[in-house]
């Protein structure tokens, strides 16, 4: 389309008048018209023209009723795309920055490092990479895994709420998200046009994915705890609050990988050092990103950085990410990825771990090594459940209260006073205890 003739693509106005009403649908969405890019610039600061605004306020108009939500890319032109389609749709809607949207985002981790693929293969041989290739280029991630946490998170964000929820992002993420739920090489022909975008919701058979005249439905979850899955989640964070060049040997392991559960991001993030050294590398990573001192722990320094706590360890052992997962009590926490100096990665998940994301129960590892914790162990079952939707089997339930009455009354006494030192309180446990002992 060119420049003066711009409108709303036909291809929304189908979309949006097949969608279902019944259904959340996501629409991931091109922002509007915007100036030509300078020369070598991404045209961060870009802002969106006088026609942008108007044809996003008469596309908002068509939303009347029906927009439930809005999310944008940080970038000023996806925002005020955002701003522009609540403004015509008369809706009080809150524009809802979200991270994965941008660059960084979901498929770009480090900016420097991935506008070198730009500078070297130019725009069309990246997108041709993100919608052909399995593998990551440089700073970017694993095209694949990123468009299906994309989706997965968009969809847990409209929280089965009927009606739009509108992602405004670039041509890049449409193109290469679209491409990859469809299951279609997508080619330049391909790209979308300003306020054009791909529709997703999800229904008894499946995710279903629609884009201009494609279709399809992609059945069973569209993340979990895949080695791919877990990799990319950790790539992902890590470049977002301590970066890939620490040049630090650690794990990131814990309930973190629960998000790619949910959808939703972490409560926050446990990076086991494997040293003092890799340690200190770490917390100079996070304080040269900017991060500052979160509230005190009693086994961990904690900083918040890039809208996530991040948890350092005091301890710096084990030496092996095998070694390390063995130390957790509950199966949804053992799984690990381990970042070395050279920038190799690898990931461990154990059996218990899969075996509880298809039951949908929360499990325990047996025998409880953390057995002075027992409650503080109980406590995060339930809560796991609770943000999982999951169960907890009344057999593992026991088995907590069997190591846990397997005490003297003396160390009984000892268990409950540490899980009122470390426990986060609620879930009725101590009034559990107080039932069992009175």
């Amino acid at each position: 389309m060119t420049e003066g003739k711009w409108r709303i693509p036909p291809s929304v106005l189908r979309l949006l008048d097949r969608a279902p009403d019944d259904r959340a649908v996501v629409v991931l969405l091109r922002h509007s018209v915007r100036d030509h890019l300078p020369e070598g610039d991404a045209g961060y600061v870009l802002p969106i023209t006088d026609i942008g605004r108007q044809l996003a306020l008469e596309l908002g108009g068509l939303l009347r009723g029906r927009l439930r939500t809005l999310h944008a890319s940080p970038l000023v032109r996806c925002v005020q795309t955002a701003q522009a389609l609540a403004e015509g749709a008369g809706a009080n809607v809150a524009v809802v920055p979200n991270r994965l949207l941008g660059d960084p985002g979901v498929f770009v981790l480090d900016g420097r490092r991935a506008w070198a693929n730009w500078k070297q293969l130019g725009h069309e041989g990246v997108m041709r990479h993100l919608v052909t290739e399995a593998v990551a280029l440089s700073g970017m991630a694993r095209p694949d895994e990123a468009a299906r946490f994309l989706v997965h998170s968009m969809l847990v964000a409209a929280a089965n709420r009927p009606g739009l929820h509108v992602f405004v992002t670039h041509d890049s993420l449409v193109t290469a998200t679209a491409a990859r739920l469809l299951d279609k090489p997508l080619g330049s022909d391909d790209w979308p046009w300003y306020l054009e975008g791909a529709f997703f919701w999800m229904a008894e058979d499946g995710v279903h994915s629609a884009y201009r005249e494609d279709e399809a439905v992609r059945p069973g979850p569209l993340c979990g705890l895949a080695t791919g899955d877990v990799l990319e989640f950790a790539r992902r964070e890590i470049a977002a609050t301590v970066g890939f060049d620490t040049g630090a040997r650690f794990f990131l392991a814990g309930g973190a990988f629960k998000s790619l559960l949910t959808g939703r991001p972490p409560r926050d993030l446990d990076l086991w050092a494997t040293s003092e050294h890799d340690r200190a590398l770490l917390i100079d990573a996070l304080r040269a990103c900017g991060a500052r001192i979160a509230g005190p722990r009693m086994f961990a320094d904690a900083f918040e950085v890039a809208g996530r706590v991040v948890e350092i360890p005091h301890k710096t052992e084990p030496d092996t990410l095998a070694e390390r997962l063995a130390r957790f009590d509950i199966g949804l926490s053992a799984v690990g990825v381990e970042h070395r100096p050279d920038g190799e990665w690898s990931v461990m998940v154990h059996p218990i771990a899969l075996e509880s994301a298809v039951r949908r129960e929360v499990r325990l590892l047996k025998p409880l090594v953390n057995w002075k914790y027992a409650l503080a162990t109980l406590e995060r079952m339930r809560r796991y459940a609770v943000e999982l939707g999951f169960s907890v089997p009344r057999e593992e339930e026991a088995e907590v209260w069997r190591v846990f009455e397997a005490q003297d009354a003396e160390l009984r006494a000892a268990l409950i006073e540490r899980y009122r030192r470390t426990g986060a309180g609620g879930f009725g446990i101590m009034e559990e205890v107080a039932c069992r002992f009175q």
